[in-house]
């Protein structure tokens, strides 16, 4: 599977630890070369960072998805799951605090194209701590069609003691799907969490396997 985001109809099978398994790597298999080529992370440290941001929504194969993007690249990316709209967008608008937001569908529609079809290079305009960051930047290099578990994102980042606080920060990814937490797995080979619902981690899992 050559795209990251091909579009595919949402399985109806439910994935259970045994099926998991059978796509498990350990934190020896997860290397630098396995980033997808055309993403591009930027990343900023600082949570009073003043930035002009726009959002919009479109329609995905898992269901309704919040995007918004600042001039350097995409920002916040979310499912609509089982919230409200707006209890999404102010989800998604806490991440930068100190911004100025505005709704350009003209704008989203293509930057939604580009995460549908993923045809060109995507550059993710990121906010966090350096830990926070550090994690977000691991999850890039689990390879598509792949699981990994809490624990050995922690040994891969040589930090085995800290898997509670690098699956803190794997649930706190601003931008699903294009960074991605869903291959992050319990090593019993549970689904373990997802912020916006084990239903549409399940179906993003099986359409990848």
């Amino acid at each position: 599977m050559n795209n990251l985001c091909k579009k595919k109809e949402p399985s109806n099978l439910e994935i259970n630890e045994e099926v998991l398994k059978l796509y498990l790597i350990n934190h020896n298999s997860l290397y630098q070369e396995n980033y997808p080529k055309n993403i591009k992370m930027i990343l900023e440290t600082l949570p009073n960072t003043t930035l002009e941001i726009r959002y919009g929504w479109f329609d995905s194969p898992y269901g309704p998805m919040l995007l918004s993007s600042t001039e350097k690249g995409i920002c916040g990316l979310a499912f609509k799951s089982n919230l409200s709209k707006e209890e999404t967008k102010l989800n998604l608008f806490q991440h930068w605090p100190n911004a100025k937001f505005h709704q350009s569908d003209k704008l989203i529609t293509k930057h939604a194209s580009s995460v549908l079809e993923h045809k060109t290079s995507l550059n993710i305009h990121m906010i966090g701590h350096p830990f926070q960051t550090n994690v977000w930047k691991a999850l890039l290099t689990i390879p598509i069609g792949k699981v990994t578990t809490y624990s050995d994102v922690a040994c891969y980042l040589k930090n085995p003691r800290a898997v509670r606080a690098i699956a803190s920060a794997i649930g706190k990814n601003p931008v699903c799907w294009l960074i991605p937490c869903h291959r992050v797995i319990r090593k019993s080979g549970g689904l373990g969490g997802y912020r916006w619902g084990l239903n549409i981690k399940n179906n993003l899992l099986a359409s990848e396997f």
